[in-house]
């Protein structure tokens, strides 16, 4: 595999040097990004570029047809790229939606003949398609020849994993083998990123190549990623932003980026407070304006999941009440009990009230 000799040579640097120096770098991807490693050692080796105004873009979310793309550069020889169309004087490849000339062609070409792709059922690939978690492992495994099958399962808190679920073995595969953060929360349905696909493909071919059942990085990177997952509400990865409690204007425009937050920061053993719109205003043409409006569907028992700084927290909720506005200090109360508060405004398109759940941390 092509990429098996540029992990080679940086494993090899890795023992040799004190520090690990790579040749590419890019303007958003700093010294102690969580991801360096994984982005430099792919741009050397050709398999990842970044774009023209010499950002890399390691958040941004990744399409099929990059997926793809990034699967085959790193597995296949230039010339045998170069070459698969040359065969090929139909219109299409193997899908109406993917045109002969169109960038990713030959990345599709081979990835179809190779069995690392099917298409849906409709028949078509959908090359701008953001993917997900679940497939992205899916794709990644098997286009190495890894088809992971186990016979029993164990409840991980921070995988959203079923018994029955058709992607299980493939988180169990990558969460036991560190190809994924062993600390994070990760749903399936969550959208992976460029940095995020790049470091999986790193970690997988390092551990193929030095034969490890484990592969970790030796730098402890730095992050403020926030994210809260609510199954229940069909909220997945969604961004979380600190609030100022004393002004109310700066809520309101952080609540059209996602959710907000007061008091402690999580794993902190004190109060943490979410908050966010169930109908929002007239003039606000934010995604995130009925983000609540069915969180009256929480019972006890349903999970809220957060993502801080590279680690996850998994709370429960034990309760829900409905309070007058005039009492929303109530909601901030108590802020030394080790817990979580989700608030809105009740009913939608009303202001007069909050509903509220409460969870307990779990993990």
């Amino acid at each position: 595999m092509k990429f098996v000799r540029l992990v080679t040579i940086v494993l090899a640097l890795n023992i040799l040097f004190s520090g690990t120096v790579f040749a590419k770098s890019y303007s958003d991807v700093p010294s102690n990004y969580k991801y360096l490693k994984s982005i430099s050692a792919l741009s050397d080796g050709g398999v990842v570029k970044g774009y023209a105004d010499g950002s890399f873009k390691p958040e941004k979310q990744i399409n099929r047809a990059e997926a793809i793309k990034i699967l085959i550069e790193s597995q296949y020889e230039d010339n045998v790229i170069n070459s698969a169309l040359l065969s090929n004087h139909s219109a299409t490849i193997r899908f109406p939606d993917v045109k002969v000339g169109q960038w990713y062609d030959k990345y599709v070409e081979i990835a179809y003949l190779n069995k690392i792709i099917k298409g849906y059922p409709d028949g078509t690939f959908r090359p701008s398609d953001k993917i997900n978690f679940a497939e992205a492992l899916k794709v990644i495994l098997e286009s190495y020849n890894i088809t992971p099958r186990y016979t029993s399962f164990e409840e991980n808190k921070l995988l959203y994993v079923n018994n029955g679920d058709w992607f299980k073995n493939y988180f169990t595969y990558a969460s036991k083998h560190n190809l994924i953060n062993q600390n994070k929360f990760y749903h399936p349905s969550q959208l992976i990123t460029r940095g995020e696909f790049a470091e999986i493909i790193y970690r997988l071919e390092s551990m193929l190549e030095s034969g490890l059942s484990e592969y970790t990085t030796s730098t402890n990177p730095t992050s403020n990623e926030y994210t809260v997952t609510i199954p229940k509400l069909k909220i997945i990865n969604l961004p979380v932003f600190f609030a100022d409690p004393h002004n109310e204007q700066s809520a309101l425009e952080i609540l059209k980026k996602g959710i907000g937050h007061y008091l402690a920061e999580p794993g902190g053993g004190k109060k943490l407070v979410l908050f966010g719109h169930s109908s929002g205003y007239s003039w606000d043409n934010s995604p995130y304006k009925t983000i609540l409006k069915s969180i009256d569907k929480l019972n006890n028992g349903d999970r809220i999941y957060l993502n801080y700084k590279e680690k996850g927290y998994v709370y429960e909720i034990f309760k829900s009440d409905i309070i007058p506005q005039s009492q929303d200090l109530k909601i901030v109360e108590n802020p030394n009990a080790n817990e979580l508060a989700l608030y809105t405004c009740w009913p939608p398109n009303s202001i007069s009230q909050r509903y509220v759940v409460y969870g307990k941390p779990v993990l």
